[in-house]
């Protein structure tokens, strides 16, 4: 970046139905921001803790903002400014006495608009899935998926012997020395602590597979991608909006870009096979 760039973002009002919102006092016409190299180094520091925790936004106090009055032609210094960071994007609120909250803010501006004239796309190379932490992430990945193979046999494997125990007459149940009913409501609580394991394990390895994508491979939401898998010369561009899991191959899908370097409306997918 050869110097700090000014940014300038409309001013929108938080409440607009008056109901709410019953005092009537004038808004900043514009927010002004520099985009400077420490603020640039604090919104990667909060986009990393993000995709750490799983937040969806972090928002905190800031004077990095400058707020202008067109009416008066002045900068307001008497307004609480609060700075938005998600995982795209960023924005300002504010507030002004006799306010507790945040009742104005501005418009959202792309992170990757701030940091570049034009959106780079970063490159997922295969090799970099050899580094450790690669290959421990994808161990632990691959234990996970054993371990809910296993939870989903027993699962799957609960409903032919409640069916069983339906189609026993009394008779025989009387032989056997069982209670249909009990069984049947033990066997059911046993199939929801089972579906329960499932779902915790899927969301862990969900959870390992964005640290991948993260620690690794060096991208997240928002950011352009492209990949190669090298069974042909076609290579995927895609803007990574989500990911899953199924097995041991992590699949990356967003919205693609065309031959023109801009987003389309069609989705696309890449697939990487997690091999250790």
């Amino acid at each position: 970046m050869p110097s700090n760039n000014i940014l300038c973002l409309s001013v929108n009002e938080l409440y607009q139905d008056r109901k709410f919102h019953k005092l009537n006092t004038t808004l900043p016409s514009l927010c002004f921001f520099e985009f400077t190299q420490q603020l640039q180094e604090q919104i990667e520091q909060y986009k990393a803790l993000l995709s750490e925790k799983h937040l969806h936004e972090i928002s905190f106090e800031t004077n990095a903002a400058n707020w202008f009055y067109k009416l008066p032609n002045r900068y307001s210094n008497e307004i609480t400014t609060y700075i938005h960071i998600n995982e795209k994007e960023i924005f300002f609120s504010g507030k002004m006495r006799p306010f507790y909250e945040a009742h104005f803010r501005t418009s959202k501006v792309r992170i990757n608009q701030l940091k570049y004239n034009q959106t780079p796309i970063k490159p997922i190379h295969l090799n970099q899935l050899t580094s450790p932490l690669a290959l421990g992430l994808i161990t632990k990945i691959k234990h996970l998926n054993r371990q809910h193979s296993e939870v989903e046999g027993v699962f799957y494997g609960i409903e032919p012997l409640v069916n069983e125990i339906r189609s026993l007459d009394s008779k025989s149940a009387f032989h056997l020395h069982i209670n249909c009913d009990s069984q049947i409501d033990l066997l059911n609580r046993q199939s929801n602590e089972l579906l329960e394991k499932m779902r915790a394990l899927e969301s862990e390895t969900l959870s390992l597979s964005r640290i991948v994508l993260n620690k690794v491979f060096g991208i997240s939401k928002g950011d352009w991608i492209s990949f190669s898998s090298g069974d042909d010369s076609s290579i995927i561009q895609l803007q990574y909006e989500y990911c899953d899991i199924y097995e041991n191959t992590l699949n990356i899908r967003g919205k693609g870009i065309t031959q023109a370097g801009k987003l389309g409306k069609r989705e696309q997918s890449i697939s990487i096979e997690l091999m250790d």
